[in-house]
């Protein structure tokens, strides 16, 4: 029961991170329909929405990763008994996500370059375009968001993540299945109806954020209106100190991206296999990833306020939350994987599609090996960003990515003749070096020592990082 009770205990740790993984949950029913529906529309839009929604999120993680650590910032302060601060964190991640609009457009008019080196086939590719550019050109309305987050995820109130995210999804879902096939008297887009109903969910999801955020009350307690200024020195601590986890999120997707890509040129059944169980995967996924944030929060409050002691405490209770959840999940993916496999079953499946099943039951063992990586990978995450360890993510994941998958799936591929189980070995094979390298670190303990914050009252300038 001592694991239980108290600051950074198990309970700690579901309070603040329960809201999140239920939100995290909600983003991940709004996935897995989307990949649902469009595998009823046709197995072509099934396998390119894939890695086209690799290659978006690919490009992307950078901006969010970037935007997101607002919420780091936040934790510190509020830890640090600056409240008063919180206004003026939070308009300087708005103020990034305005900026990143012009690079997320670019990108978007890049789109035909990016799918053309892929070298998948040519109906696919052409539903990857699509689906890619209508995505990239409201991903600066998802960076928003994420920044309008900080305000409520630094402060620990998760629910209210929790209930826009639910909020988001409850729009998402009819949204994708009435312009996916044409419902309602509107024309049938296809990848791009599923693309358009994601970046309309993104747009009110930032639009409930403004009208909770930017009240009297929050700004008497908070600063929300009073410290809309842009602050050149908050500003280049938030990209300082945020663009190495942007960095580190981008590299990761970066080696997923590779790995996928790799799939594709094996042949279209090996593609489509990876889709469904990477598809099936988000709900092992994404809740570890809301888990992590959560326990990001705790750290970096725990770390404000000079008591390293905790976030240690909470680190040990969210690996146990987390390796729990993983074995339910490992039951499925061992116990019912054709089942699982048969979900995503296009109504006019071709012949290859019974080859992508059979393939399915072996990639979801390597699956399982992945999420017991994910474990200790997203516990480390959360403890050395909510300590601002960030430099280190980064470095750690250039490194394994391109040494332990990057190059040897490439190679493997091109001149080993690999097929996608054996790709898959390899993937699993990155993940458990790259969970070895972060556990070592956080063992190591050079985390705990680091101050982003001074706390109140200590006679330094509010926010100066001592890093």
């Amino acid at each position: 029961m001592k694991r239980w009770h108290g600051p950074g205990g198990i309970a700690h740790v579901l309070r603040v991170g329960l809201p999140l993984l239920a939100g995290m949950g909600s983003l991940t029913a709004m996935h897995v329909t989307d990949r649902l529906f469009l595998g009823w529309y046709s197995q072509d839009a099934l396998a390119a929405s894939l890695p086209a929604g690799v290659t978006f999120f690919l490009l992307t993680s950078f901006f969010l990763g970037t935007a997101a650590y607002a919420g780091v910032l936040v934790a510190q302060h509020v830890g640090a008994g600056l409240a008063g601060a919180v206004g003026r964190v939070v308009w300087q991640g708005v103020y990034f996500a305005l900026l990143s609009f012009v690079p997320l457009t670019l990108l978007a008019l890049a789109a035909g370059p990016i799918f053309d080196a892929m070298g998948h086939p040519a109906d696919v590719r052409g539903l990857e375009v699509t689906y890619y550019r209508v995505l990239m050109l409201g991903a600066g309305l998802m960076v928003l968001e994420a920044s309008l987050a900080a305000f409520f995820s630094g402060r620990g109130l998760t629910r209210v993540i929790m209930c826009v995210n639910f909020g988001g999804m409850l729009l998402n879902i009819p949204l994708n299945y009435i312009l996916i096939f044409g419902k309602l008297g509107l024309p049938a887009l296809g990848v791009a109806g599923s693309a358009l109903a994601t970046v309309t969910a993104w747009a009110s999801m930032a639009g409930v954020y403004a009208l909770l955020i930017f009240t009297r009350d929050n700004d008497r307690l908070y600063g929300v209106f009073r410290n809309f200024r842009f602050d050149g020195g908050l500003f280049s601590r938030l990209v300082r100190l945020g663009m190495p986890g942007g960095a580190q999120v981008f590299l990761d997707v970066f080696a997923a991206t590779v790995f996928i890509a790799l799939s594709g040129r094996i042949g279209k059944a090996e593609l489509t296999a990876t889709s469904i169980v990477l598809s099936a995967n988000t709900p092992a996924f994404l809740p570890l990833i809301g888990l992590s944030q959560g326990l990001a929060v705790i750290v970096g409050q725990a770390m404000g306020a000079g008591k390293p002691a905790e976030a240690v405490r909470a680190a040990g209770s969210a690996v146990r939350v987390m390796a729990v959840y993983m074995v339910v999940m490992a039951v499925f993916f061992l116990g019912i994987p054709d089942q699982l496999a048969l979900i995503f079953r296009p109504n006019a499946a071709d012949a290859s599609f019974a080859d992508a099943l059979a393939l399915c039951r072996p990639l979801f063992a390597w699956a399982v090996v992945l999420g017991f990586c994910d474990v200790v990978i997203h516990m480390v995450f959360g403890v050395l960003r909510g300590a601002g360890d960030t430099r280190y993510l980064m470095w750690a994941a250039a490194w394994v990515s391109i040494f332990a998958l990057v190059l040897p799936a490439v190679a493997a591929v091109a001149f080993g003749g690999v097929g996608v189980v054996g790709l898959w070995g390899l993937f699993a094979g990155y993940a458990a070096i790259l969970a070895l390298v972060l556990f070592l670190r956080y063992r190591g303990g050079a985390w705990q020592t680091l101050r982003l914050v001074k706390p109140a009252g200590s006679g330094q300038d509010n926010g100066s990082p001592h890093a």
